[in-house]
């Protein structure tokens, strides 16, 4: 269902050339982000969200439409003109979703967007996969290649919707993301909770601490993102997406105490009793399958064919977090 944009709608660069984007997932935290860049660039941009909420914090500009992944007629409609696709729409929740409702969304709605494309000859379509595609704990490193060994639902399921991408080459030109955990402004809740943790001394360090856990900055997602699109080199390639920095989760614990001004975090947990502590920290089980996770990820593909380059350095805009948490 198309939603009528209201007062303060765009006008055009000529740096977008008039070219129309579609955003699923648009209400999300990276489609807000990627829309109002997009829009900035002078694209003509329309946006789906299931939620009629979406009308009052979608950015200024971008065209909205309300549904869901599963209506096609209204989806048909949707990408009638569309010159290129960025399907972020997901459910990446394994804590708050079952299983028949992640696959519905995160497989079967990629086949419909798909179908979508095809119907209306859309040229491109980019999509937002995840490194757990690759598993949660991997020791080597891992470049678009690596055998895919997921090791929960969601990274179960977006391995699919990727197999039927792929699938879908000869009929359009597709571009797959595997990202990185996000972090920086609209990501802070979950980081919040680790903040006040380790402020009140009462964070532990999971394991030996020594697992690498992989991140990027949203506006290196939404940099990148873009870079898909304007570069015909992304056409049907896969690509790593992290800022390529070898983090441990003690370093990365010790250095938002530093920020905090607090003492490090000392005491260690195993692995297998971390689940009963993290419920008394309000920690659910998506947020721990992070801190747990062991990855290093190559991103020198998307560095050498996109020109990608990480804009964002984690002391600067770890600062910003931790200020933003002590004024809220």
């Amino acid at each position: 269902m198309l939603l009528k944009p209201g007062k303060g709608s765009f006008s055009l660069s000529k740096s977008g050339d008039g070219k129309v984007v579609f955003v699923t997932g648009g209400g999300g935290r990276v489609g807000r982000a990627l829309s109002r860049a997009l829009v900035r660039k002078g694209y003509v941009v329309r946006a789906l969200s299931h939620d009629r909420q979406f009308m009052h914090t979608m950015p200024a500009g971008v065209i909205p439409y309300v549904g869901d992944l599963s209506d096609k007629a209204m989806m048909n409609e949707a990408f009638r003109g569309v010159d290129a696709v960025y399907h972020l729409a997901a459910i990446a929740s394994q804590y708050k979703s079952d299983l028949k409702t992640l696959m519905n969304v995160n497989v079967k709605g990629t086949e419909n967007v798909l179908d979508a494309c095809r119907h209306n000859g859309v040229e491109h379509m980019i999509f937002t996969s995840t490194v757990d595609v690759y598993g949660r704990s991997r020791n080597e490193v891992l470049d678009e290649q690596a055998e895919l060994r997921p090791t929960d639902k969601y990274g179960y399921s977006k391995m699919l919707a990727e197999q039927e991408i792929v699938e879908y080459g000869d009929k359009i030109d597709f571009t797959i993301m595997r990202m990185a955990a996000i972090y920086g402004p609209g990501f802070d809740e979950s980081y919040f909770k680790l903040f006040k943790a380790i402020k009140e001394g009462k964070a532990y360090i999971i394991g030996d601490g020594k697992n690498h856990l992989a991140i990027v900055h949203i506006e290196d997602v939404v940099s990148a993102l873009i870079l898909a699109m304007e570069n015909k080199k992304s056409a049907k390639n896969v690509y790593n997406l992290s800022d390529g920095v070898k983090y441990t989760q003690e370093g990365l614990l010790n250095m938002t105490a530093d920020m905090l001004k607090v003492d490090r975090p000392k005491r260690h947990i195993s692995p297998i009793v971390v689940n009963l502590v993290a419920k008394n920290r309000g920690l659910d089980s998506d947020e721990l399958r992070f801190l747990m996770s062991n990855r290093v990820l190559d991103t020198t593909r998307i560095r050498k064919e996109l020109g990608f380059k990480p804009s964002v350095n984690i002391s600067d805009a770890g600062i910003e977090m931790v200020r933003k948490f002590l004024n809220k």
